[in-house]
């Protein structure tokens, strides 16, 4: 009895609180729109049609989503829920690879990720909302470009991406409740933007999108339709016939609406029946997203041809001589087309994708926290990154050092903007987070240091052939990543971005490793063993 007592009093004083001071207020409801959230909605659409086709000539989109459906949904999803179901506690992937694999894992998982990925994240996507976002908002709303091109400019972009960079912060500042209401409404506006045009795009025949085409070609005297394919051809040659490689390749566009729903980790100790809600809202975010990007991506096949599909993807990434259109060929811009620049359902349209773009930036910022906030409470980090405000639930300097962090990062982006930034950033996730993840998730049935976990996890008698379905789905995922990773090292159009970004990979793992040996070394000085905190849960 009195070691027992020892060891809660040790471990007691070993965490930097005795609760976390976090509120479990997220419903199913709430987790499933919070994972859809960061798949992208409307955004994620526009990526994977404009992106796949261009990376990836002669993809057979039926052998894409499959292949994304099973790795994606079985694998991915599942194996998130699984973990996030047994491990149900704010953080991220933090909380599961530092207990499973070993607490220097992963603190550096965790440093890439919340730490630097985060950041990142601000770093692209607020500028977005300036570009590509004003732009998609005035094509689809019929109004000349010249309306929104100083807003595409360095400092017209630095100003719209600073105000969404404080908005971000205000709506993460109030709380999680009031983060939830808004994002019931504008991940709404943004899925049922995506889904209007999916509606638009599968009623229309392939003679009225040419009919319609070669009308706004007239009025803007630009390429016909059969003069675009041909333009198109002789500086990207259009495919034929679909190849197996591609297929595969385009799974890393594809991805962006798959794997983000990971993000649910963030909250897991703030949603509201933990073992049930975050398995459910891993798997339910990942298949809803897939049935609406398939849904508008087969409607653009079938709308402009297989063909006319790679043409709209590389004029949207490339331009065109000849090209005189006042909107790019998005998916949302070609469906305002085909109804004739109806400026109520063009600003619906623009509104969807800044809406889904926008909600990004207070992700940021909570994911940012939770995973410095986890951090804190093991000890590897100062005693304030554990600070809860009273009032709001939230970790008010964390907030405001990333909004600190956040800026840095937008100022750079308004001086040398790079959309494809964003694929560079997701590489980083597949090789720091996904893939040691998915190693975490494989052993996690077999490590003796976490079986008192695992037999408690409500997922543990599902198996298949004797064999448990968390080993499983983490295999599966593992085979995603290294496909992602494939496709992203194996794409000419991400050679450049690659060759600059490896060595930066390299950097943050390696300050991630330092941290954590820094900091265990530092408590060690003031008599705390950081290690006995990754023999169990951190307090709820």
């Amino acid at each position: 009895m009195s070691s027992y007592s020892f060891g809660v009093y040790v471990l007691s004083h070993v965490f930097a609180r005795r609760a976390s001071g976090l509120v479990r207020e997220a419903t199913l409801l709430d987790t499933v729109l919070f994972g859809i959230m960061n798949n992208g909605a409307a955004v994620s659409v526009w990526y994977y049609i404009s992106s796949a086709p261009y990376l990836f000539p002669g993809l057979n989109q039926t052998l894409t989503f499959l292949l994304g459906a099973f790795l994606g949904i079985i694998g991915f999803g599942m194996m998130w829920g699984f973990l996030g179901a047994a491990m149900p506690r704010s953080g991220g992937s933090y909380v599961y690879n530092s207990r499973i694999i070993h607490p220097a894992i992963g603190t550096a998982v965790s440093f890439a990720n919340a730490g630097f990925v985060m950041t990142a994240w601000i770093w692209v996507l607020a500028p977005w909302i300036a570009d590509p976002g004003l732009p998609i908002l005035a094509g689809a709303m019929g109004l000349d470009p010249s309306v929104v091109s100083w807003w595409t400019q360095p400092l017209g972009m630095y100003i719209i991406a600073t105000l969404a960079n404080l908005l971000g912060l205000l709506v993460v500042l109030f709380g999680l409740r009031f983060f939830f209401r808004i994002q019931r409404v504008l991940i709404g506006w943004s899925l049922i933007g995506a889904v209007l045009a999916a509606i638009i795009l599968s009623v229309n025949s392939h003679q009225t999108f040419v009919d319609v085409w070669n009308f706004y070609a007239a009025k803007y005297s630009s390429l016909t339709w059969e003069e675009t394919l041909m333009a198109v051809n002789e500086v990207f040659p259009l495919p034929d016939t679909w190849n197996f490689a591609s297929s595969v390749g385009a799974l890393l566009p594809l991805s962006w609406a798959l794997i983000y729903g990971y993000v649910i980790a963030f909250i897991g100790g703030e949603v509201k029946s933990p073992r049930k809600n975050i398995f459910m809202g891993q798997v339910m975010n990942a298949l809803l997203m897939l049935i609406i990007v398939g849904w508008n991506a087969f409607a653009i096949e079938s709308l402009a041809g297989y063909k006319g599909m790679h043409a709209l993807a590389y004029i949207d990434n490339e331009g065109l001589t000849g090209y005189n259109f006042p909107f790019s060929t998005t998916y949302l811009n070609i469906a305002a087309m085909l109804v004739h620049m109806n400026p109520f359902i063009g600003f619906f349209f623009g509104m969807s994708f800044i809406f889904a773009d926008f909600m990004w930036i207070p992700f940021s910022y909570i994911a940012f926290s939770r995973g410095l906030f986890a951090w804190g409470m093991d000890r590897i980090g100062p005693n304030w990154f554990t600070d809860i405000h009273p009032k709001w639930h939230q970790p008010v300097k964390l907030l405001l050092t990333e909004f600190i962090l956040g800026q840095i990062g937008i100022t750079w982006y308004a001086i040398s903007p790079d959309v494809l930034a964003g694929f560079s950033v997701e590489v980083m996730q597949l090789f720091s987070v996904f893939g040691f993840t998915a190693i975490s998730a494989m052993i996690f049935p077999y490590v003796k240091k976490v079986r008192h976990i695992w037999d408690t996890s409500p997922h543990k008698e599902w198996k298949i052939l004797g064999l448990p379905m968390c080993a499983i789905s983490g295999f599966l995922t593992f085979v995603l990543v290294l496909t992602l990773i494939w496709a992203a090292f194996t794409s000419e159009g991400m050679e450049a971005i690659m060759s600059i970004w490896t060595p930066i990979y390299v950097v943050v793992w390696v300050s991630g490793l330092l941290w954590y040996f820094g900091w265990k070394a530092y408590r060690q000085k003031e008599g705390i063993d950081v290690t006995l905190a990754y023999k169990e849960l951190a307090p709820e």
